[in-house]
């Protein structure tokens, strides 16, 4: 089934994942926001515990909001450019602390124990789900998903 535009099978596919990312995501950490924060705060990127807690409050919250509107053909163009700089920012911070050498839980799927493999695995997956997130952006899907679902 492949429709002109931007409503094929990979349009499809696409959506299925990016919604079914962002829910997984907001729910883990919704259900330990504590250990969300916890993990925000290892980072060592945010200079005061008030903007932690922000952030640690805002991003599931966010993430769930992207999750649905990536279904709604008014709001699905929006969705996506959050999505897309959403994922910039997860794999930039990611980027830092694996610069830093820091061993810690991303906190992306909620709490989990830090090893040594957790930031740079966490990185890659943010560093392709970006790369598709651009593709999905660049090939016009949102365009022509605007109009149709």
């Amino acid at each position: 089934m492949k429709a002109s535009g931007g409503t094929g099978w990979k349009a499809l596919a696409s959506r299925l994942v990016f919604s079914g990312v962002f829910f997984w995501a907001g729910w883990g950490k919704l259900r330990d926001p504590l250990a969300f924060a916890d993990s925000i705060a290892s980072f060592r990127m945010l200079p005061h515990p008030v903007l932690v807690s922000l952030v640690a409050l805002g991003v599931p919250v966010l993430e769930w909001l992207v999750a649905v509107l990536l279904w709604v053909p008014r709001w699905h163009r929006a969705a996506m450019w959050v999505m897309t700089a959403l994922f910039a920012t997860f794999t930039v911070a990611l980027s830092v602390a694996q610069a830093r050498g820091l061993v810690i839980d991303c906190g992306c799927f909620g709490s989990g124990e830090p090893t040594r493999w957790s930031v740079p695995l966490a990185l890659g997956r943010a560093v392709g789900l970006l790369g598709w997130a651009v593709w999905y952006g660049r090939r016009g899907q949102g365009r022509s998903a605007d109009r149709r679902l």
